[in-house]
């Protein structure tokens, strides 16, 4: 039989038939998002840095995060029907963000990640790829949606000025 044949394989003579099973779908485990309580950002937080990476086209999770707060992410690892448990020790993640401008994304090189709103309005994508043992394990994503904060400030606004006398 050809070598480059694989599965079940049945010679009839002038014709083999091979039969292989694929599962559809991405193959990789399921990424969890773990998101910590979020915290004011301070003056460091709001300096962009980096450079856009290309959104995947598919969100995972969606937050909304106030303009002047950041947040952790850290890796969350469950079983295969979505129990908590612990995970590989010898995994890493690498995370990036396709708006720097919105979040600007300092990743710990530990398995966590900070993302800090710059003070900008829009959307950003977080982008996560673990690896364990090198090999690739799972990935996801997060949009993050920053949202106006709390009212600190008072501002006085004038409207259209108006005539108070008619014009002869």
């Amino acid at each position: 039989m050809p070598q480059h044949l694989q599965g079940q394989l049945t010679d009839m003579g002038d014709i083999i038939v091979q039969t292989r099973w694929i599962i559809k779908g991405n193959r990789l485990a399921q990424f969890v998002w773990h998101i910590g309580v979020p915290v004011d950002t301070d003056a460091d937080d709001r300096v962009i840095h980096g450079s856009p990476t290309q959104p995947t086209g598919k969100v995972d999770l969606i937050m909304d995060l106030m303009a002047d707060k950041k947040v952790t992410l850290t890796p969350g690892w469950t079983d295969e029907v979505g129990n908590p448990t612990s995970g590989p020790t010898d995994f890493a993640v690498v995370y990036t963000v396709d708006d720097p401008a919105v979040i600007n994304l300092t990743d710990n090189g530990d398995g966590t990640a900070v993302a800090a709103a710059t003070g900008t309005l829009g959307t950003a994508n977080v982008h996560a790829e673990v690896t364990v043992a090198g090999a690739p394990f799972a990935a996801g994503d997060l949009q993050i949606v920053v949202v106006a904060g709390l009212a600190e400030r008072f501002d006085i606004v004038a409207g259209a000025p108006e005539e108070v006398t008619p014009d002869a």
